[in-house]
Parts: C-alpha cells; sequence; structure tokens
C-alpha cells in the first residue's frame, strides 16, 4: 500500500465520487439542524435524514461529504486505545431512491482497491445475517465466500442517528492486517474472522441499506425510498494507509502531538501517549465544536463540551501542565485544518477566549478537588466498601467543580466502582429541594457591631486583594474557619456585586496561601457586602489578607441582561407612554425578567416595535456612561428610579444616551453593542395591571433561535411533511412552503446581520409556525380520511365483520368490535358491508380513549321489521349516552367504554326478537 496524507485520503474519495455523478457536500455543523434528539454530528448522514424520510424535495438523489463528527459514548478510552476520537471525520456516499445494494458494493470495492490502493487479496466482508443478495453481489465482485462473513443486528444493522430516522441492515468491509496483530487466544490461534475482538481485521468501509425508518417509539415502518448511507473514517482509513498502529501516528494527529510536546517538554512514548492523546484529541473537538457556536456549560451540549476541557486539564498533570495551556494549542491546531474548514480561522480568538476562562475556571478548583478525592477514596476503603458514593461524587461535582463522569474515570483508577443512580438521587435533590441559605432564614448579622461600609470595586475590576474584616458562622460572629465548614465573610472592599436592583449575586473564589473558599452568592446588608460559601481547603481568620476574584463569563452575561433590561424599560416607556412603571426584574445569567405597570396584554405588534427599539439602541453602539450624584440633584436628571429600591444621600444615574436614564447601582457594558442582540422569548402576566416580559440577551439570543428552528424542523419531520419552495400537496402528502435554516445559516446570519438578525428570523419563526399549524391541521384531517377509507375498504376487517354473523330467515345479523374509531368510519364500514347481503342488519361499534362509538344499520327492505333508531336508543343507554336516527341507519355513543360488548348484545338480541315476532 502506498503511503497517503489524510488530506489526499479525503480527496481521493471525494474526487472518485465526483466522477461517479455525486453532488459534493460540504460538512455541516457540529450543532445538528432540526434534531434535538442529538446533542451532536454523530455521523455523515446526520444532515441527510430528511432526505432518507422524504421530508424534504430531493436537491439530488446521489451525494458525497466528508463530515465533521462528534461521539462521546466511549470517552473514558480516548487516550486509552489505539483508534478511539471523539472528533473524526467521516467520509460518506449516499443515494436517495437511486442506487441501492449492487452499485454500492461495486464502488465501495472499486475505490477502496482501484484508488485508494487497498490490496483486494486482504480484503474481508461482512453482511448482515440473513442477507442472502448482498452476499451474492460481494462474490459476483470477486470476494471469496470464505472471506465473507454474516454477523447479527449488534455488529450488521445500523442507525438511526438519534432517536428517530433512517435504518438498515450493513454490509462492512475490512483489511486484514496479518495473523501478527491477533491475540494468541482468539478461538483457534491465527483463524480468527472480522467480528473478532483482536487488532487482525480492522474494519475500514460501512455500507448501510437504509430500508425502514425508526419513528421515536422504536417502531420501523418501510422508507418510501430505499437509500445507501456509507459510512468509512478518514483518520482510520488513513491508519492503514500509512502503516502504522495508531490514528494518533497519522500525519495530522502527529502535528498536535508535536505541539503538545513544545508546550510540555514533555516526549510522547509509551509511557506518556495516554495524557498526549487525550490532549491532541480533546483539543480538536473544542476547536471545532466553539468553532460552530457550541460553547461550555453546565447542562446538555455545553456539558459535555466542559468536560472535555476538564477532562484534558486533568490529564495534561500527568505532563506537569499546572497552568492554561489547550488555549496555546488552539492555533496551530487550527493551522492544520483551516483550509478545509475555514470557520475555525474566523473563529479562533473565541475559542482562545473560551479556552483560556474555562481552564482558569477549572484550576481554581482542581488541586483541591484532586486533594479531596484522595481524601475521600481512602474513606471509602476504610469502610470496606468497594464503591464510590454518589454523595462524595455529587460534593466533587457541586464543590468543586468534577463532571461525574470524570470522577468516575480517577476512582475506577483507584479499583472503585461508581454509585451513578447515587449521584442522580443527589442531583435530583439538590434541584428539587429549597435549600435554607442566608437569605431564606435572613437575620441581622451586625446587631451591635459598629462597622464600616465595604467599598465595591467591582465596576473596574474582577479581581483584588482585601482584607478580612469578620467571619460570621450560623448567624454568629466568628474568629475563623476551616476547611468543610460555610460561612459568611466581610472584607474591607470587594469585586463582588451583591444581590440589587434585580441582578443576582456574584460567585467566585476567596484565596490566601493555599486555602480557597467558594463564593456561592454575594448578598448585602446595610452597606456590607457579604460572601456567603465554603471554605475547600485550607482556613481563613479575621485579619487576613485574600485574593478575591469573581467569576468572569458569569458577570459579563449578567451585564448584558443588566444593560438589556434597562433598554427595555426605556422601549416601554417610549413606545406605550410614561404610565410604565417598573413594578420588580430579575437579572440572571440565563435570562432576564420585567415587571412593568400597563393594563392590557402587548399585541404582537407591539412586542415586535419593543424589540426592534431595543436592537435598534445596540446597533447604535451608545456609550454607556455613569455619574453619582447626590440624590436631589440626581432627581433632577429625570432619571426613573425603581420603585422598590431605597437610596441613600447620592445615587448613582446611569446614561444610554437618549435611549434610557436611570437610577442603577448595577453592572453594565461599557457600551450599548457590546450587548449584541436582544430577544423577547414570551409576555405574561403576573397579575392585574400589570405585565411581564422575559427575554435574553447576548450569545443566548442565537442559542434560543438554533433551538426554536430545530424544534420546527422536527415537528415537521415528525409529521413526514416535506419542505420545499412551492406550497403544493402530492397524494395524501401536504408541504412546507418555507425553507427552515439550520444551526450554521442561524449563526451566520447574526455574524452578518448583527441585532437585524432578530427581526428576521422572529417573523420566520412565527411565519413557520402558523404555516405548520395549518398544515398539521390538513395532514391530519386527510390522514384521518385516508385512514378511514383503508378501514371501511380493508377486506380483513370486512371479513372480521362477518365472523360473528347470524341468520334468521332470509336476513342476515352482522356485528363487530373495533379500536378507536369514529362514527365517520363505522358508517362507512357498514355502507360497505350492505351492499354484500340482499337482506343484512350491521351491529358495529368502537372502543375509543374516552368514550364510545356505536352505528346500526339495515337493508331497506327490513325497515318495519327493524328499527335502527330504537336499536341504538337501546344500545346508547347502556353506554351511559344517548343516539338516535332513521330507521334504517342510526348512531350514538356514551362514556361507559367497559360496557360495550354488553351495549352490542342488547342490540344484537332486540334486533333477532324483532325480526322474530318479538319472540
Amino acid at each position: 500500500m502506498n503511503f497517503k496524507k489524510v488530506s489526499e485520503v479525503r480527496t481521493i474519495f471525494l474526487d472518485y465520487f465526483k466522477e461517479k455523478g455525486h453532488t459534493i457536500v460540504p460538512s455541516s455543523s457540529l450543532l445538528p439542524a432540526g434534531d434535538p434528539t442529538l446533542l451532536f454530528t454523530t455521523a455523515g448522514m446526520v444532515q441527510f435524514k430528511p432526505l432518507f424520510t422524504g421530508a424534504v424535495e430531493l436537491p439530488y438523489t446521489r451525494a458525497a461529504s466528508a463530515q465533521k463528527c462528534l461521539r462521546t459514548t466511549d470517552l473514558e478510552n480516548v487516550g486509552k486505545t489505539e483508534r478511539h476520537c471523539t472528533f473524526f471525520e467521516m467520509l460518506g456516499n449516499f443515494s436517495f431512491g437511486d442506487y441501492f445494494k449492487e452499485e454500492a458494493i461495486e464502488y465501495a470495492l472499486d475505490c477502496s482497491v482501484n484508488y485508494l490502493g487497498f490490496p483486494k487479496e486482504k480484503i474481508w466482508i461482512t453482511v448482515f445475517e440473513n442477507d442472502d443478495e448482498a452476499e451474492k453481489i460481494w462474490i459476483s465482485k470477486g470476494i471469496p465466500k470464505e472471506r465473507i462473513t454474516r454477523l447479527g443486528k449488534k455488529d450488521n444493522f445500523w442507525g438511526p442517528a438519534g432517536d428517530s430516522g433512517a435504518c438498515g441492515p450493513c454490509s462492512e468491509l475490512y483489511l486484514d492486517r496479518g495473523p501478527e496483530k491477533a491475540f494468541p487466544d482468539c478461538g483457534v490461534k491465527y483463524e480468527c474472522k472480522p467480528g473478532c475482538d483482536c487488532d487482525r481485521f480492522l474494519e475500514f468501509w460501512n455500507i448501510v441499506f437504509n430500508q425502514f425508518n425508526q419513528d421515536t417509539e422504536g417502531n420501523l415502518h418501510p422508507l418510501k425510498q430505499t437509500g445507501i448511507d456509507t459510512g468509512s473514517g478518514l483518520e482510520r482509513v488513513a491508519l492503514l494507509l500509512q502503516g502504522v498502529d495508531s490514528v494518533y501516528d497519522t500525519d495530522e494527529l502527529k502535528k498536535i502531538i508535536q505541539e503538545v510536546e513544545k508546550i510540555s517538554g514533555k516526549t510522547y512514548n509509551e509511557s506518556t501517549k495516554v495524557p498526549f492523546r487525550v490532549i491532541t484529541d480533546h483539543i480538536r473537538s473544542v476547536l471545532f465544536t466553539v468553532s460552530d457556536g457550541i460553547y461550555p456549560d453546565r447542562t446538555g451540549r455545553g456539558y459535555v463540551i466542559r468536560r472535555l476541557i476538564r477532562r484534558a486539564v486533568l490529564f495534561a498533570r500527568k505532563l506537569d501542565l499546572k497552568e492554561p495551556f489547550l488555549y496555546k494549542l488552539a492555533k496551530s491546531v487550527c493551522d492544520i485544518y483551516k483550509e478545509r474548514y475555514p470557520e475555525l480561522e474566523k473563529h479562533i480568538s473565541s475559542v482562545e477566549r473560551t479556552l483560556l476562562a474555562e481552564e482558569e475556571l477549572f484550576l481554581k478548583t482542581l488541586e483541591i478537588g484532586l486533594e479531596k478525592i484522595e481524601v475521600l477514596v481512602s474513606k471509602t476503603k476504610s469502610e470496606c466498601s468497594n464503591t464510590f458514593s454518589g454523595k462524595d461524587s455529587f460534593l466533587l461535582y457541586g464543590t468543586y467543580g468534577f463532571p461525574a463522569e470524570m470522577t468516575e474515570e480517577i476512582v475506577a483508577e483507584h479499583g472503585l466502582s461508581f454509585d451513578r443512580k447515587g449521584f442522580e438521587d443527589e442531583l435530583e435533590k439538590d434541584r428539587q429541594s429549597s435549600r435554607e441559605t442566608w437569605k431564606a432564614n435572613k437575620v441581622s448579622l451586625f446587631t451591635g457591631i459598629k462597622t464600616d461600609k465595604t467599598q465595591f470595586l467591582g465596576y473596574d475590576v474582577l479581581e483584588a486583594e482585601s482584607d478580612l474584616k469578620f467571619i460570621f458562622s450560623d448567624n454568629k460572629q466568628a474568629t475563623a474557619l476551616k476547611e468543610g465548614e460555610s460561612g459568611v465573610f466581610v472584607f474591607s472592599s470587594s469585586p463582588f456585586y451583591p444581590e440589587g436592583g434585580g441582578q443576582v449575586g456574584d460567585i467566585g473564589f476567596i484565596r490566601k496561601d493555599g486555602s480557597v473558599f467558594k463564593v456561592l452568592d454575594t448578598q448585602k446588608e446595610n452597606d456590607n457586602i457579604l460572601h456567603i460559601g465554603t471554605v475547600l481547603s485550607g482556613s481563613f481568620s479575621v485579619g487576613d489578607k485574600a485574593r478575591l476574584e469573581v467569576e468572569k463569563e458569569r458577570r459579563e452575561r449578567l451585564k448584558f441582561h443588566h444593560s438589556g433590561t434597562h433598554l427595555l424599560n426605556g422601549a416601554l416607556r417610549t413606545l406605550l407612554g410614561n404610565h410604565v412603571l417598573q413594578k420588580g426584574s430579575i437579572v440572571s445569567p440565563e435570562y432576564l425578567r420585567f415587571d412593568f405597570s400597563h393594563p392590557s396584554p402587548l399585541s404582537p405588534e407591539e412586542i415586535r416595535n419593543i424589540e426592534s427599539w431595543v436592537n435598534e439602541s445596540i446597533v447604535r453602539h451608545i456609550p454607556v456612561d455613569t455619574k453619582v450624584l447626590p440624590i436631589e440633584e440626581a432627581k433632577k436628571t429625570g432619571a426613573v428610579a425603581a420603585f422598590d429600591e431605597k437610596y441613600g444621600d447620592s445615587v448613582r444615574v446611569l446614561q444610554m444616551g437618549d435611549r434610557s436614564l436611570e437610577f442603577c447601582g448595577g453592572t453594565h457594558v461599557g457600551n450599548t453593542g457590546d450587548i449584541g442582540y436582544f430577544f423577547i422569548k414570551k409576555e405574561s402576566s403576573p397579575g392585574a395591571g400589570n405585565r411581564r416580559i422575559e427575554a435574553v440577551a447576548g450569545p443566548l439570543v442565537v442559542e434560543t433561535f438554533q433551538n426554536r428552528f430545530a424544534e420546527l424542523t422536527e415537528a415537521v419531520q415528525n409529521l413526514n411533511l416535506k419542505i420545499k419552495d412551492e406550497l403544493a400537496t402530492d397524494g395524501a402528502s401536504f408541504s412546507i412552503k418555507t425553507i427552515i435554516p439550520g444551526p450554521d445559516e442561524i449563526r451566520s446570519l447574526f455574524e452578518t446581520k448583527g441585532a437585524d438578525a432578530v427581526v428576521f428570523l422572529r417573523d420566520l419563526s412565527e411565519k413557520l409556525s402558523l404555516e405548520l399549524e395549518e398544515t398539521q391541521s390538513k395532514f391530519l384531517k386527510e390522514k384521518k380520511n385516508r385512514e378511514s377509507r383503508d378501514f371501511e375498504n380493508n377486506p380483513e376487517v370486512i371479513a372480521k365483520v362477518f365472523e360473528n354473523s347470524k341468520v334468521i330467515g332470509s336476513v342476515k345479523i352482522v356485528s363487530a368490535i373495533f379500536e378507536s374509531k369514529d362514527a365517520k368510519a363505522l358508517k362507512g364500514l357498514s355502507d360497505n358491508i350492505k351492499v354484500r347481503e340482499k337482506e343484512i342488519v350491521a351491529i358495529l361499534a368502537s372502543k375509543n380513549t374516552e368514550d364510545a362509538s356505536i352505528v346500526i344499520t339495515c337493508s331497506s327492505s327490513l325497515v318495519g321489521k327493524i328499527h335502527c333508531g330504537e336499536l341504538v336508543k337501546t344500545a346508547c343507554e347502556i353506554l351511559g349516552g344517548k343516539g338516535g336516527g332513521k330507521p334504517d341507519m342510526a348512531q350514538g355513543g356514551g362514556k361507559e367504554v367497559s360496557k360495550v360488548e354488553e351495549a352490542v348484545r342488547s342490540a344484537l338480541e332486540k334486533a333477532s326478537s324483532s325480526l322474530n315476532g318479538g319472540k
């Protein structure tokens, strides 16, 4: 085999399929479009899911791509094995109702042998256990039967990606790397086959024959059209062609390892390979995800990214890297991939800032967290337990920032299992409980104590040194606090903002000579700033000088939301009138909430105008100015005051040009342009005469729209609707005429249009929601009609009715009970039954979720002997309802679903009696 670089492999693959008539489709974002069931794009077929299910008009019938993917299912193995990666590139060729098994197999073998250079005699094949067709095709292409292995569903049935979508049996290509790669105990020595766990056979190409669509309940439905979904891991193909044993030894990943060597001063070898590989893989994953707009967070996708960063930082300690370093790697990794993925260079500054902030945040507690875990492991073993408790792992998570999965890895190295359920229980308990905090049990701490006020430094700095003046524990004055104890610290000065003016208090850390205090909340009593939290390590005493550090990223989001609140207040007073008065507000990192006096709900037009007014203020990049004035002088400025705030002799006045002038002691941006974007999520009423607006500002606006359009896309796909340019119907299939933007397009809109993107995306989402609602209504109505027609004309259903027949003279009486059918469907079925006999009485009923339906019909010649209306009344009395009708057709129903059999039996007996002359 000829050595080929990773970039060469990618080019050969895409050029080959371009020659075969495939459209080369660029890689989609790692943030999957329209699929909330997936955290990340995990396979090449993800962006094509709607094409497989027929949810969109086909722009092409065959395609090929090199797709960036992220999988974390085997994260604990990354770094410890030769081939596990979280980020990888997936080469793929796809057919949507075009070619199927024979062509897909031919393309795979031809490209592998004649273009990539794999020796045909070393290629082995696997097929699904009952796929005779695939086996015959492989044999016809020159693969002998003895090199074809049949495997079961676990190995050779793929999909879907996520909870729903296209799936089917598959066939894989393996390369025989020689008996020297086999384990001695593979069964019969050196006689192993694909499917064996040894390293002899390595899979490098997987062809999925998509035949089914799996719904969210796990049920398989035949696809409208068959399809091909091929996956070939780029790094794995390169590994085989370059003749190396590990993907980390391929040319591109090797460059990253060399950069880690430069930064660490260590050499990549057998003893250091695990931390080198972890760092190499994780920096690549984080570079690509953050470039796609996925940022570290406490939940969801963001939690996974934070976990990757923290895992890399943890393993870096094995290379003696104890300072932030990942952010230094970002640029060199970007240089390797930027030609193929130009978005990396475009967002490199954002990646570096994000990495540095995350590393600094975690490093603040990592050292003491590792010491704590050693203590907890020793405690567990001293108690003769082999399981690390959920309570201890939750302590490490909540206090020291250790993701549960990271704790699980660490304790496994000590031979302990991990109590996952215990951890989840503690997490849920924490979410549900209303914890006793200082706020909930507020008492005065300074009764009888004379003290100077705390000087607030947080307008200018987020870190500062200060003297510890007071310590309180259990609401009592104390002289010291040691590790594990909680309490309140008061300093002579502080950058921590105490909760007030709607803005929640800061969190962060306080440090002194190896001692660390974690600040969980900041409050204020009189003029004293109260730092509420727990000592993580060491001890603190009154009189100590310590360094106070506010969590930067959280404060940044608070500034966006607080400045956004001021602009919102300005918009309301300008557009609605000066009767608008602030009645309350919450400024949190996740959202802002603003209550104000107004007599009626806001119309959609008013909401749109208010939002546009705020975004226009952002676009104008207005400087945010502050002045501290004597209270009387401040009042003369016309500044707006909050209704529930108490002001002293002097007050801080905050002005945003001609858009806002308010009293405010909170923290704000320096320029309205820093906010970025503003979006109103909801308008409601907290009580009579007042209205409430909930909104987001800054990067959260982008995320909000990405989630909103993903939900709309999922709704379209779940209904199996089509999306295309022209609204049209195709039999029973309805179409959505508006194109739904994906996460990449949404982000690009914000980057090019700025705050103006909010107006466009709001209008588009509202238009789509309305269109979806209307189309869904039509679709469900048609679906119901179609199901009724299928039911009424179904030979098996009709046969079921005639199974229960009774003949009296020349008259046949038939009856049947169904599930979930309305009276219309029963009436249609009875019409089909009546034409099949000269004289017939049909009694049909259905058990529905909340009620029962019954329809009784008879031949016109029987009128006088039978009165269907009377029969229905008899049945409906039993069902606890009512009904009636003509002598030859009547219908009704009732709520007593459990009595359907009795009702049918009663009508049957009465009909028989009538036909027998009342006997």
